[in-house]
Formats: C-alpha cells, structure tokens, sequence
C-alpha cells in the first residue's frame, strides 16, 4: 500500500522532471507547485488529488510563461 511518503516522493520527482523540462530552477517550481497546492486546498473537503491538480496547474503557468503570455491575477 502506498504511504504518504512515496506519495511525497513522487511528487518531489515530478516537480523536478518539470523544472528540467521548462528549464526553471527546482526551487521555483516547488514554490509554484506550494503555492498552487495551498491554494487548492484552501477550498478543499477533498485533498486526495490535490498534488496532482497542483502539478497541472504549475505546468500550464510554466507553459504560459514561456509562449509569453500574461499570468492571470
């Protein structure tokens, strides 16, 4: 069965497969992916696939930012 942990784990990979792919530094990606967790959950009752609709998110910012479009606010 799967722990927390490997559940940490893979994300942790994930975020660092993003910021190679987007060639961003690790630390802002994980700030993005912090961020876009924080405020997923922020509205949140269920928080099973939070990690992944976070991940999502930070990669269509990360896409946006470099076809040069405007982040929304």
């Amino acid at each position: 069965m799967p722990t927390l942990f490997s559940k940490e784990s893979h994300h942790q990979r994930a975020i660092e497969v993003l910021a190679a792919e987007s060639q961003v530094p690790v630390n802002e990606v994980a700030r993005l992916y912090e961020d876009a967790r924080a405020e997923l959950e922020a509205g949140a009752r269920i928080r099973n696939f939070l990690g992944i609709f976070a991940l999502r998110k930070v990669r269509k910012t990360l896409l946006e930012r470099s076809r040069g479009k405007p982040r929304a606010a």
